[in-house]
């Protein structure tokens, strides 16, 4: 077995794998894959393992943006990762996840995140749960009826690809928001060439959506100011004569709950999306952190695939800002990769000792690390 780059001529043998592991795409979905898939190919995004010269096992790195606490934090997000089924228990999954850890530490990526078919193989790999993607549906006519000021919205095109994703990204960081991320751009721009996917822009904000059978989804929506905010959604709204629904991914304190004049909210789905730090050191100092926070604490980590990250540290956070620095004075709270992860992602460390994922250290540092990572993590796009 080896494991590495696929070659663009392994396209269609790739496409058979995903095909036996997921069902076939459609004759218009075939072509968008195998483009997006010799994108990656071409920046070295695509891992396979390969028997005897066939391909057995695929993965894709997508490269995106990730906000943690107001910061923009580099992410591997993982996708099409599938495994032949005659191949499936032989531990290809493993040895090819892994290799896709060192290749995103080669890239450049701090962390990587993916949303699990099942949990229990990336956490062999040292993935964990780390938040949710809640999609609710809501009443269009109640976002026709927001009110507000009238906000100049133009259509967007392709040539607009840049200015979406500042814009999207521009909300999410003055909202401090953890989770949400940012497609490249030459993604974006393959969205906004789609007839399908109507999009406007604002001086402070853009929105994307389109018709999906009896409703609308809302695929991407953001603005740094309530007026603009209020008269995107009210832009959706306007099509409440044709379609009374809308659904639309969101974060848990997103404002439109607080927008809408009446209850007309319902839940419609929600996925468990996976966490895992690359280089633990470098995404602790990318991140954002309270900014009214001092604290030193020792940590203990240890991660299999990550020698420079494993050892004794003490984690310093002082004006929003933290670093993680090597340490020869004595060990803090044990960590796996797993349990850094969690941690990273916000979750109490009482939960982390409960099931497992943390051990020793001084207990009464526990609220301190609480304090400094705290969050509620989401996303509202799916990879």
């Amino acid at each position: 077995m080896e494991i590495r780059d696929l070659a663009v001529d392994d396209l269609d043998p790739a496409l058979d794998v995903r095909s036996r592991s997921f069902g076939p795409l459609s004759g218009g979905d075939v072509d968008q894959w195998k483009t997006m898939m010799t994108r990656a190919i071409g920046a070295g995004r695509v891992l396979a393992a390969y028997d005897g010269g066939t391909v057995v096992a695929i993965a894709r790195i997508n490269a995106f943006g990730q906000w943690w606490g107001g910061r923009r934090v580099p992410m591997a997000g993982i996708g099409g990762v599938v495994v032949a089924p005659e191949h499936r228990g032989s531990g290809v999954g493993l040895a090819l996840m892994e290799a896709v850890v060192g290749r995103s530490r080669s890239l450049g990526f701090t962390l990587s995140a993916l949303y699990p078919a099942t949990t229990a193989p990336y956490r062999r790999a040292g993935y964990e749960l780390a938040g949710v993607r809640r999609t609710v549906d809501l009443s269009t006519d109640a976002l026709r009826r927001l009110p507000g000021s009238s906000v100049p919205l133009r259509r967007g095109g392709a040539e607009d690809a840049k200015e979406v994703v500042r814009l999207l990204g521009a909300a999410t960081q003055a909202r401090g928001d953890s989770g949400p991320f940012d497609w490249e751009p030459a993604e974006v721009a393959a969205d906004l060439a789609d007839d399908e996917v109507l999009t406007y822009l604002a001086d402070d904000g853009a929105l994307q959506y389109g018709f999906a059978g009896d409703r609308f989804q809302v695929h991407a929506i953001g603005a740094t100011s309530p007026e603009t905010l209020h008269a995107l959604w009210r832009l959706v709204g306007s099509g409440s004569s044709t379609q009374a629904t809308t659904r639309v991914a969101l974060g848990p304190t997103d404002p439109v709950f607080w927008m809408l004049a009446d209850n007309e909210i319902a839940a419609a789905a929600s996925q468990w999306w996976m966490l895992r730090l690359v280089d633990a050191a470098a995404a602790v100092a990318e991140r954002g952190f309270p900014v009214g926070l001092t604290v030193e604490v020792p940590l203990t980590l240890s991660d299999p695939l990550d020698a420079a990250g494993s050892g004794t540290f003490v984690l310093a956070v002082s004006g929003g800002r933290g670093v993680l620095r090597r340490s020869d004075g004595p060990g803090g709270i044990a960590l796996g990769p797993r349990g850094a992860a969690a941690l990273f992602a916000g979750t109490p460390v009482s939960t982390l000792r409960a099931s497992g994922l943390a051990e020793d250290g001084d207990p009464s540092n526990d609220a301190l690390l609480d304090a400094a990572f705290a969050a509620t993590p989401f996303m509202t796009d799916y990879f």
